[in-house]
């Protein structure tokens, strides 16, 4: 925790005879900055060399308390061009990786755990990733980091004065607003820094954040730096492109430095992939995967995540269905849905009496046979089929095969998005 507020640090201003009134979230602190609002004025002085929860007065006579952002706060508050993952969704995505971050080991011990988000965006989920490999890394040296975020500064400098949005809780008010524009850059910057390349080499676990938009993501990798000193900074890697080429790419590289790997040898520990289209990536995603890892698709829309299930059977890939959560406001824990193929027994019994080959006769079953007990082979019976396989899936390719896509019973129907969470197997089982 920060002991005393310094040059560069940003705060939150709460009311202190108000505290349920909108807080204010100041840009870096910085000799002779000054913050205009409906409290007053307020020097930048004022704060600096203040520890957490001091009061500090406006112009106007008003008490402001000082705080130390949360994460919560600064993922909430931060101006942004896309929207984020708000932290609700941001904690329940990293607890379903079930990451467990050892110490730094000495270069050469264990494998590093390398972890994909696809979809950097705003860098809300980013910074939750970073902070639960955190204590897997060395500390990033001082002199490391401010080379870093000069570079980012210099990029800074250099946008084209697109305007970012500021969230609904209010950002600081009563300031001249920051374009964010970046240039199309490369933005690891570690690799102009030798210091930096061989510090890289002790981490025991890395993030990589890919966009196809070098806006987002250099916004992004702002808002990782402006975070507590840049705490996490030294625990992701930003990479700007399409995704299947990247992952080519470092499959490539990974065979050029170890001549007994294969070309589809696996590097990756987890992937989040959070960006539209994702099901034209899960084959890629798939060979680039380690056994037991998880893949995490985070859609809006349920049929999304249903095109996802759909070219994994197709493709008879090695990814197992753990199971899809809906989540949303209100939602503590997700709310399990129910997506897979089946055959209607309606359909089945009708070819069987007409002598006709299963799968001979394409035939679309009215919602009526999908949905009653009577026309869809029994749910909780299948699911315990898929107690170490996948579910039953057609040797050929499929005609009258459903997708059934609805919410287990028992829960209530609230709006949010959707997870599909699968994991890595070493054989596709049909």
């Amino acid at each position: 925790m920060l002991a005393v507020h310094t040059q560069g640090d940003r705060v939150l201003l709460r009311h202190v005879k108000n505290e349920f009134k909108t807080p204010v979230f100041t840009r870096p602190l910085r000799p002779g900055g000054k913050l205009i609002g409906h409290y007053g004025s307020l020097d930048h002085d004022d704060i600096i060399g203040k520890t957490p929860r001091d009061i500090v007065t406006s112009s106007s006579g008003k008490e402001l308390r000082v705080f130390v952002p949360t994460l919560e706060d600064y993922v909430t508050l931060t101006p942004r061009l896309v929207t984020p993952v708000y932290p609700a969704d941001a904690n329940f995505i990293v607890s379903l990786l079930d990451i467990h971050a050892s110490p730094p080991t000495s270069p050469g011990g264990d494998e590093q755990i390398q972890i994909l988000e696809a979809g950097t965006g705003h860098g809300a989920l980013t910074l939750y990733l970073a902070r639960a490999i955190h204590a897997s890394n060395p500390l990033l040296p001082q002199e490391v980091f401010e080379r870093l975020d000069a570079n980012l500064k210099e990029r800074l400098r250099q946008d084209a004065g697109v305007q970012m949005t500021k969230p609904t809780s209010e950002a600081e008010e009563g300031t001249e607003s920051s374009p964010t524009t970046l240039p199309e850059t490369n933005s690891n910057a570690e690799t102009t820094l030798p210091t930096a390349e061989q510090w890289k080499t002790q981490r025991g676990a890395v993030i990589h954040t890919l966009d196809i938009s070098s806006k987002h993501s250099h916004l992004a990798q702002k808002n990782l730096y402006g975070f507590r000193r840049g705490m996490y900074a030294g625990d992701v890697n930003f990479h700007i492109g399409d995704l299947s080429d990247w992952i080519d790419q470092r499959l490539d590289a990974k065979k050029g430095e170890d001549q007994q790997s294969s070309a589809d040898s696996p590097f990756l520990s987890h992937v989040i992939l959070d960006l539209p289209g994702s099901d034209r990536h899960i084959e890629k995603v798939a060979s680039a995967l380690h056994i037991d890892g998880k893949l995490i698709v985070f859609n809006p829309s349920l049929t999304q995540i249903a095109s996802c299930v759909e070219v994994i059977r197709k493709l008879k890939l090695p990814l197992f269905l753990d199971n899809v959560v809906e989540t949303g406001p209100s939602m503590t824990g997700g709310r399990d849905w129910d997506v897979r193929a089946v055959r209607p027994r309606a359909l089945m019994k009708a070819e069987m009496e007409r002598n006709v080959p299963l799968g001979a006769k394409d035939a679309t079953p009215n919602a009526d046979e999908v949905g009653t007990n009577t026309s869809v082979e029994n749910d909780e019976a299948e699911f315990e089929k898929q107690d170490g396989e996948q579910a039953r899936l057609p040797e050929e390719e499929p005609t009258g095969w459903e997708m059934v896509c609805r919410p287990k019973v028992g829960h209530r129907m609230i709006a949010g998005g959707f997870l599909g969470v699968f994991t890595k197997m070493k054989h596709r089982n049909l």
